[in-house]
C-alpha cells in the first residue's frame, strides 16, 4: 500500500495509491459529479489537501474516514463543488421568467394564493435572491397576501451558510446596476447585505440530488410551480441525468415550469415536457397527458412577446419599485436514491412509522408529493379522525399546513406530534425550522438542541425514522449548522 510521505499527501502520491480508484468511485457515486471522471489530477489535488487536513496516511485510510460519517464527506464536497455565481445570471432566462412564466403561474394560482419555487443547486444564494427581488419589485402588489416560498438547496453546507447570511462581495453584482443594488442591499464594509424584505420568503436547506429522494413532502421537496436547476446537471453522467429529469417532472404541479441552464437543452431528455422556445431561453412545462410530437410543431414554439421590452431585465426592475407590504400579523448539490442507484440498506432509528394505517399514510404522502394539498389534507384529516393520538398523523398534517401557508395550524400540529411522542426527531427538527422562519431564535435553538439530544449516541449511518433516507449524520450536521448561524452553539 502506498503511504503518504512525511511531507504530506500530494496529487502524485494520491494518483499512485492503489485505493485511488475506489476513492474516486465513492466520490462520484455520492455526489454524481461525473465531471471528475476524466480529471484525475484535479480530483487528486483536492483529495491530497483533505488527506493532509485529516492526517490520513493513504487513500484507503481516507476512504474509511469518508465511510465512517457524513462530516468529512461534507468537507470534501465543499472543496469539490463550484460556487461561482452572480445575481441575475443569464438575463434572457430571467426575462422569460418575468414575461412568460411568472405571469402565467400567478394568474393560475390566483384562487389559491400560493407560489412555490425551487432553486436546485443554489450555491451561495444569488439565484433564489434574484428571484425574490424580481417577485417583490415586479409582482409585489399581485402577491401581497400570498404564501410564497423560494427554496434554495445545495449539497455544499458552507455555501448554504453563506446563502443564509446573505452577504456578497461586489463581484457578485457584476450584472446588476448600482441603483438596484443600493435599493435591495445595505453596504457593510466591502460587502453588501441583502435587505430583510427580500429575504423573508427565501429558505435554504441541504439536499443532494443523487442520494436524496424527491418528490418528498417530509424533505419539503414537492409540489412546485417552478423549478430552476441551471448549470448543475452538466457535472453528472448521462445515465444519472436520464434518471434525474423524471424526478423534476414528478416534483412539479401540473402545468408547472422547469428552467435548465443554457448548456442543457436536449429534446430527448425533456420529451415528457412541453417545450417552449423564447429569445435566448428554452423552457419546459409539465402538462399532464402531454405527448411529444414526432416533429416539433410550430405551435410548440412560443412567438416573441409583443410587450417584451428590448431593454435588460435589471433596468426595468429599476423603473418598477412595487414593494410588497408586510403580511398581516394574524398569519404568523442534487436525484433519487431508489431511482438513480441501487438502494442502500440503511438501518433504521428506533421510531419507525407504525404499521397501522400505513396505507393511509402512503396515500397522504403520495398526494402531498404530487402537490395535491387539498386532497392530502382531506386524507390526513380522515386518518386523524380514526387515530387521533398518532403522532405521525399530526406531523404530516403539520407539513401540509406549512405548504398552504397555515402557519398557526402548522405550529399546533407539530407541537401536538411532539406531545404525543417526544422521541420523534422530525417534529422537533421541523418545529425548529418553523420557529427560525419566525425569527424566534431562542425557541428555535431549543428545538434544535432537542434534536441533538435525541440523536446523541446514534450512529451517523442510521436513517432518521421515515426520513426519506435522511441519515442521523446528515440531520446532525444540519442542526449544528442552524445552531451556529443563530448563535445557539453546537
Amino acid at each position: 500500500m502506498t503511504s503518504v510521505a512525511a511531507g504530506g499527501a500530494t496529487a502524485q502520491t494520491v494518483l499512485a495509491d492503489p485505493a485511488f480508484q475506489a476513492l474516486k468511485t465513492l466520490v462520484i457515486d455520492t455526489t454524481g459529479m461525473a465531471f471528475y471522471r476524466d480529471k484525475n489530477q484535479d480530483l487528486a489535488q483536492i483529495l491530497a489537501a483533505r488527506m493532509m487536513e485529516t492526517a490520513s496516511t493513504s487513500c484507503a485510510a481516507y476512504l474509511e474516514r469518508l465511510r465512517d460519517g457524513q462530516h468529512e464527506m461534507d468537507a470534501l464536497v465543499a472543496e469539490l463543488t463550484i460556487g461561482e455565481t452572480y445575481f441575475f445570471r443569464h438575463k434572457e432566462q430571467f426575462d422569460a421568467l418575468r414575461d412568460i412564466i411568472l405571469p402565467e403561474v400567478i394568474e393560475r394560482n390566483r384562487p389559491l394564493r400560493r407560489l412555490r419555487i425551487w432553486s436546485a443547486g443554489c450555491a451561495t444564494g444569488p439565484e433564489p435572491y434574484s428571484i425574490a427581488i424580481m417577485l417583490e419589485r415586479e409582482f409585489g402588489a399581485r402577491i401581497a397576501d400570498w404564501h410564497v416560498t423560494v427554496l434554495g438547496t445545495d449539497i455544499n453546507q458552507k455555501f448554504l451558510a453563506r446563502a443564509r447570511d446573505g452577504r456578497y462581495d461586489s463581484w457578485a453584482f457584476r450584472a446588476m446596476p448600482d441603483d438596484i443594488r443600493a435599493a435591495c442591499f445595505t453596504r457593510h464594509g466591502n460587502q453588501w447585505q441583502i435587505n430583510p424584505e427580500y429575504k423573508r420568503f427565501v429558505k435554504f436547506q441541504y439536499h443532494n440530488l443523487i442520494t436524496g429522494t424527491f418528490p418528498s413532502i417530509v424533505d419539503n421537496i414537492a409540489g412546485f410551480d417552478i423549478i430552476i436547476c441551471r448549470n448543475v446537471i452538466i457535472y453528472f453522467s448521462p445515465e444519472t441525468i436520464e434518471r434525474l429529469i423524471p424526478c423534476f417532472h414528478a416534483s412539479l404541479n401540473d402545468t408547472g415550469w422547469l428552467v435548465m441552464g443554457h448548456a442543457e437543452p436536449n429534446q430527448h431528455l425533456f420529451r415528457d415536457f412541453r417545450t417552449v422556445n423564447t429569445d435566448g431561453a428554452v423552457l419546459y412545462q409539465r402538462v399532464d397527458g402531454y405527448r411529444p410530437p414526432t416533429v416539433l410543431l410550430s405551435s410548440e414554439i412560443a412567438p416573441p412577446s409583443a410587450t417584451k421590452s428590448p431593454s435588460a431585465v435589471l433596468p426595468r426592475l429599476a423603473a418598477l419599485d412595487v414593494r410588497r407590504p408586510d403580511p398581516p400579523q394574524a398569519s404568523p448539490r442534487r436525484g433519487q436514491a431508489t431511482r438513480l442507484a441501487p438502494p442502500r440498506v440503511v438501518p433504521q432509528a428506533s421510531h419507525p412509522v407504525p404499521a397501522a394505517g400505513s396505507d393511509s399514510v402512503g396515500t397522504i404522502r403520495r398526494l402531498a408529493d404530487q402537490g395535491q394539498w387539498d386532497a392530502a389534507a382531506a386524507a390526513c384529516d380522515a386518518l386523524l379522525a380514526s387515530t387521533p393520538l398518532d403522532a405521525w398523523s399530526h406531523f404530516y398534517r403539520a407539513m401540509i399546513h406549512e405548504q398552504v401557508g397555515e402557519a398557526a395550524e402548522c405550529e399546533k400540529a407539530l407541537r401536538r406530534a411532539i406531545y404525543l411522542d417526544r422521541k420523534l426527531v422530525l417534529p422537533h427538527y421541523h418545529l425548529g425550522l418553523f420557529l427560525l422562519r419566525g425569527d424566534d431564535m431562542a425557541a428555535a435553538a431549543k428545538a434544535f438542541r432537542n434534536v441533538q439530544d435525541l440523536l446523541r449516541g446514534m450512529s451517523d449511518e442510521l436513517s432518521v425514522a421515515d426520513g426519506d433516507k435522511i441519515t442521523v449524520g446528515q440531520m446532525r450536521e444540519a442542526v449544528d449548522m442552524h445552531l451556529k448561524l443563530i448563535g445557539g452553539g453546537s
